[in-house]
């Protein structure tokens, strides 16, 4: 394997005496070394908690740098302009490049044939060789296909609801949105009328309601903004019973499938379902609108 736990298990190996350990996948994965994410915590942000992009070029060219100083082959997929592979997260090791350095770490390409007779390695497809002691399966996972079973619903709406009052969340099928990229995407925008857009949005300046807009995670590649604001935003929801239905019956029927969640289709329905609700907001007549948002209403950071 080549992804994330492939590369725990490299730095682990190392940390308790492996003479050298060889990485074999049938692609190529991505790491970075540790101060490259870290460094996203520490660095300014605007209000959407995008960071500044002539600084992101900066931390890439010398991302591309320990590559080549170490002696590791680059992931194949920054030459078609994806971050990562499809599908795979970015690992985070600074011993993956510090054992590359020394020459006690390898990465390869390739996929094993079959074990040797003498029990001291495997003969890969193309024909090689490679000796080995111990070899570590970390290819995969498996997905939460128990979900429908348990639960009786096959589609989960964008908020992560499953059914009134039944929260669901779970790790995300990892394409090319993952850190917001184009390329790699499984899942496109609903197209809606601009004109239609608009007035929705007129309506809630009027009516004082703060802006719809996505904000990016500021905890880098981890999973506690986005499991954050989830928990959150449920508590909201079951404090507040009338307005979970409203939300439910406005939102319509769920359309994201609760076993195969992409990254990609977790962002884009949300996009969808909001600009739905904006568009009916739009819509509506002053007489079907009876409330009006507090003056101090406003979105707050995580829950405060």
């Amino acid at each position: 394997g080549a992804g994330a736990f492939a590369y725990e298990n490299l730095r682990t190996a190392i940390e308790h005496g492996a003479r050298h350990v060889t990485m074999l996948g049938r692609r190529s994965g991505t790491t970075c070394p540790k101060w490259i994410d870290v460094i996203a915590f520490l660095r300014p942000a605007d209000e959407f908690y995008n960071t500044n992009r002539a600084g992101n070029i900066i931390s890439f060219d010398v991302w591309k740098q320990c590559y080549e100083d170490s002696g590791l082959p680059k992931p194949e997929c920054w030459a078609e302009g994806l971050l990562k592979p499809h599908n795979h997260t970015v690992s985070v090791s600074d011993l993956g490049f510090i054992a590359g350095y020394h020459g006690l770490a390898t990465l390869r390409v390739g996929e094993i044939h079959e074990y040797r007779n003498d029990g001291q390695g495997v003969i890969l497809k193309d024909g090689s060789k490679l000796d080995c002691d111990i070899i570590i399966k970390a290819t995969g996972f498996h997905l939460n296909d128990e979900v429908p079973k348990i639960c009786g619903r096959k589609n989960i709406y964008s908020y992560d609801l499953l059914d009134y009052n039944l929260l669901y969340g779970a790790e995300p099928l990892l394409d090319g949105a993952q850190f917001g990229s184009a390329k790699g995407r499984i899942a496109e925008e609903e197209q809606v009328s601009e004109e239609a857009l608009y007035e929705g949005i007129l309506q809630m300046q009027r009516k004082g309601l703060p802006d719809v807009v996505q904000r990016n995670n500021p905890f880098g590649s981890g999973y506690a903004g986005p499991m954050y604001v989830s928990s959150w935003f449920f508590k909201w929801l079951v404090t507040h019973p009338e307005f979970q239905k409203d939300l439910m019956e406005a939102s319509g029927e769920p359309a994201q499938d609760a076993v195969r969640m992409w990254a990609s289709s977790i962002g884009v329905g949300r996009q969808n379902v909001t600009k739905k609700l904006v568009v009916d907001l739009g819509a509506a007549s002053e007489s079907q609108l009876k409330f009006t948002a507090e003056k101090e209403a406003d979105r707050k950071l995580y829950g405060e």
